[in-house]
């Protein structure tokens, strides 16, 4: 980056990072905020009245207001006694002016006639990285709780029941000498206990099943979306210049 006679230093950034990044080392070297201009094109008009309103020739005014407008940032440091220090500082991240453009523009054209050598630049590209951390999606909470509900067993039981039998007896005539029957007193009175099978009902406790409690790692995949940038080559020609290749 050329160093001017002028007290202003301007630096174009094709990286709005980079240009950020030189903002922040411009202030820890001591430049105050009202030295800084940042101007960073984010639509709308361009800058050539304000860049003229510095000082700036009108083609250099020109060529920077070109650059904001195709989406560059552009970086200006008002400072008489550190002019130096603050073109080294937008050079060191990546900066460039009017005049260190032209300079490498005419140095290539002269270089690719002389010796027919080709001259590279390259463009960069954001592209997408995903981390992943562990945070707590929820808590399972497993209880014991009692449930009554009624249960019907079938229980067989035995019980004593009193069955008659009747058998004839061929008849026998009493003799004489028999005293005759007497119906009002019976002698017999049979008396049978009976008994039955009382049901008792009790109740014990049993092992009915067992939980095994776990945890496992299940992978599934996520979508994430953001949105990148990239650089694209922006070719201008003045004259009569024969392309080739895209």
């Amino acid at each position: 980056m050329a160093k001017t006679d002028r007290s202003i230093v301007a630096g174009v950034f094709s990286n709005e990072t980079d240009a950020q990044q030189a903002m922040a080392d411009l202030q820890n070297a001591g430049f105050t905020d009202d030295q800084i201009r940042y101007s960073a094109h984010k639509g709308g008009n361009g800058i050539l009245d304000s860049l003229l309103g510095l000082c700036f020739g009108q083609d250099e005014a020109n060529y920077y207001n070109r650059e904001f407008l195709a989406g560059r940032t552009i970086v200006t440091v008002m400072n008489s006694d550190h002019q130096q220090e603050a073109a080294d500082i937008l050079q060191r991240n990546g900066a460039y002016d009017a005049s260190s453009r032209t300079s490498q523009t005419a140095t290539t054209a002269t270089t690719d006639t002389a010796s027919g050598t080709e001259q590279k630049f390259r463009l960069h590209e954001e592209q997408l990285s995903a981390t992943t951390q562990q945070v707590q999606a929820g808590e399972v909470d497993i209880q014991k709780e009692v449930v009554s509900e009624q249960k019907t067993l079938s229980v067989p039981v035995n019980r004593e029941e009193v069955y008659i039998e009747r058998h004839a007896v061929p008849g026998a005539v009493a003799s004489a000498s028999d005293a005759p029957f007497d119906f009002s007193k019976p002698e017999e009175d049979i008396r049978i206990p009976v008994s039955k099978e009382q049901v008792s009902v009790g109740k014990q406790t049993v092992e009915r099943e067992e939980l095994e409690v776990g945890k496992r790692v299940v992978q599934e995949n996520r979508q994430v979306t953001d949105t990148v940038r990239h650089e694209e080559a922006r070719i201008e020609r003045e004259g009569n210049v024969p392309l080739e290749g895209d």
